[in-house]
């Protein structure tokens, strides 16, 4: 839920993108830093569980919006892991600041029983999507046998290793990334017969 201020919209995980990270997000700082008023922002989301919320729906739209519909575009399995690998890092160029938020809040987010954290089925969502693209391959013959559970985990750990590369090396060349991805996935799940 976007805020309006003034004419500008402010979306929720600009609410939330600081310099001080998770941990130390207040309503009072993340209204600071966006030069508005606590009460606007409390207004909106209530409490910083709710803005959190709203942060990992938002950016969870915003990938699906984009990726989703170029994946299910393709004709073939290959294709589909193909775009599946470039849409991700497009979303991750495109989207810095979100992404950073997004990966703040499932890092540090932890459940105050223990439990696993609050945002683990989103990440969830992300591996089940992908081994049906996997499963997909497999049925048709393109894939080789494997499981798809396990390479589906290797590729979203490669596909999430790149937002703590981001933060290191703003140069990142992300069409190399990709080609070498899916350079690297391709061969990894082709079959040889």
């Amino acid at each position: 839920m976007p805020v309006v201020v003034s004419g500008p919209e402010i979306g929720p995980s600009q609410l939330l993108t600081h310099r001080r990270g998770y941990a130390q997000a207040s309503l009072a700082r993340i209204a600071k830093l966006a030069k508005i008023s606590t009460g606007v922002i409390s207004y909106h989301f209530g409490s910083k569980d709710e803005l959190i919320r709203a942060v990992v729906a938002e950016v969870a739209r915003i990938a699906t919006e984009m990726v989703e519909p170029r994946i299910v575009a393709q004709a073939n399995a290959t294709d589909a892991l193909r775009v599946y690998i470039e849409a991700n890092l497009e979303f991750m160029r495109a989207h810095p600041k979100p992404l950073l938020a997004f990966v703040e809040i499932i890092t540090h987010g932890r459940d105050p029983e223990g439990g696993p954290s609050p945002y683990a089925p989103q990440h969830e969502i992300a591996l089940e999507d992908l081994q049906k693209v996997l499963a997909w391959g497999r049925a048709t013959g393109e894939f080789r046998d494997f499981d798809p559970r396990t390479m589906a985990i290797a590729i979203r750990g490669a596909i999430d290793a790149v937002p703590a590369q981001m933060l290191v090396r703003p140069d990142l060349d992300f069409d190399l990334l990709a080609r070498e991805l899916t350079t690297l996935f391709t061969l990894a799940t082709r079959s040889t017969a």
